[in-house]
């Protein structure tokens, strides 16, 4: 008989990152959908100018060559599906076990609601910088991103919560009031 926490664990959602190569992730992502399986791509929105001289907004990744693939099946199977793909891809694993690093699904929804590409605050900067930054554990607790839990950063005389999940940090542009301490 099965423990509470082992069935718990098993029905979590779970997501895999992804690298691609030659800014493919938009083909990729569609490969993964012919494939049956669920991606995601951090997006936003770029102001482009036309040849004859007009403004439009274009959504492009916004962070290149990097995507997230939910779990669905067994890591077997996964590479498997994947392994005919043609752009070169490959998972990013888990320095430890050499595994494909795991990426929660609590982390992985509060992710994409900072990656909304209609919010303009956000920043995407590599791990190594977001953690470097010093700074204090805090919860959101007014405003769109109510719950939201990461490390309060002053950056260019501004303050963000940091999110960090495996080679990218995002920093969100949120008012430190908007924040309480974490102990």
């Amino acid at each position: 008989m099965e423990e509470p926490d082992e069935k718990e664990q098993k029905e979590t959602r779970v997501w895999y990152a992804v690298r691609t190569f030659y800014c493919k992730e938009k083909f990729v992502a569609d490969f993964f959908t012919q494939k049956g399986l669920n991606s995601f791509i951090p997006m936003r929105y770029e102001e482009r100018i036309t040849p004859d001289g007009k403004k439009h907004r274009v959504q492009i990744p916004a962070v290149h060559n990097l995507l997230f693939l939910e779990k669905t099946q067994s890591e077997k199977q996964i590479s498997k599906a994947t392994s005919d793909c043609p752009v070169p891809i490959f998972f990013i694993r888990n320095r430890d076990t050499q595994s494909y690093y795991e990426i929660r699904d609590k982390e992985m929804i509060e992710f994409r609601a900072i990656c909304d590409p209609n919010y303009e605050g956000t920043l995407y900067v590599d791990a190594a910088m977001a953690e470097a930054k010093k700074g204090q554990r805090v919860r959101v607790t007014h405003g769109p991103f109510k719950g939201l839990e990461g490390k309060l950063v002053r950056y260019k005389n501004r303050f963000y919560v940091v999110i960090t999940i495996v080679t990218l940090g995002v920093m969100i542009h949120i008012p430190k009031w908007y924040c309480t301490k974490i102990e």
